[in-house]
């Protein structure tokens, strides 16, 4: 289970940092470089400390993880701005809305006509000449007050939807509450972010490499355990061997919840290889 999760973990890393190198390239070949470049960062933060535990790797990690970090920030950084520019423009939606809606109503108070059927009914029974032209006069200021009224109502609706702060709530109440600007704010929210899921990537990792451990149930009468070539010099070894080397080096504790969690195996089977050690 803890595989498909760290293939999810960084697939979303991946994508993030793609999409950051992307919008910081200029031409399509630059674009592509950048892509490349940062997907290979990202995939070595999430799966160095799984592949190797030499003092090296974890200088190369730390140089993988800030630059991984940058990326991340770029992509918050971008979508910000993205998100930043919608709400802008559906702010200003919502200011012209507003002044269509003023001037609508304006023209819609200087009518005076009275409902377009109770001056046609007047006009059907009028004889007289001018009055039948004053009439339609009425009549068709009455229409125009009728399509006054429609366009208040769509832009009545229009304006509700486009009622969307240009700046971030949560960030805005955040910097209200600490006393940072929003710049600051949401620098913090995206590096914790970021590191959080570089963090989270490279311990699923380890933990979904650490768990292909395969110790043969020894009920059978089998005494040798299969390890991956990472974690042994040879393919197959004896339990009890691997378990002394890694109890000298530190990475098992001598017990039997140490022997589960470095092995895998079941609670007999760490209990058997307990009274072994």
């Amino acid at each position: 289970m803890i595989k498909p999760i760290a293939i999810f973990v960084t697939s979303t890393a991946v994508t993030m940092t793609a999409i950051a190198a992307w919008d910081r390239g200029g031409t399509f070949a630059d674009k592509a470089v950048l892509v490349a470049m940062s997907v290979v960062i990202v995939v070595a933060v999430h799966l160095l400390p799984a592949m190797s535990r030499s003092r090296a790797t974890w200088l190369v990690w730390f140089f993988c993880l800030f630059g991984a970090i940058y990326g991340h920030l770029t992509f918050f950084t971008n979508s910000t701005l993205r998100a930043a520019d919608a709400r802008a423009h559906q702010s200003a939606l919502a200011v012209g809305t507003q002044h269509q809606i003023e001037a609508a109503r304006e023209a819609l108070d200087r009518i005076t006509a009275r409902p377009v059927a109770v001056v046609a009914a007047e006009l059907a029974l009028s004889e007289d000449r001018r009055e039948r032209a004053a009439l339609r006069e009425e009549i068709a200021q009455g229409k125009r007050a009728d399509a006054l009224l429609a366009d208040l109502t769509r832009l009545s609706a229009v304006a509700t939807t486009a009622q969307i702060p240009v700046t971030d709530p949560v960030t805005s109440r955040l910097a209200a509450v600490t006393g940072w600007n929003e710049t600051q704010v949401a620098v913090t929210i995206g590096l914790t972010f970021s590191i959080l899921l570089e963090l989270i990537g490279a311990l699923l990792w380890y933990e979904a490499m650490r768990r292909t451990t395969v110790i043969a149930p020894l009920s059978n009468g089998s005494n040798t355990v299969t390890l991956p070539l990472s974690n042994s010099s040879n393919n197959v070894a004896h339990p009890v061997t691997i378990l002394r080397k890694a109890v000298i080096a530190g990475e098992c504790q001598k017990t039997v919840r140490g022997i589960r969690e470095f092995l895998g195996c079941s609670q007999s089977q760490a209990m058997e290889l307990r009274r072994q050690l």
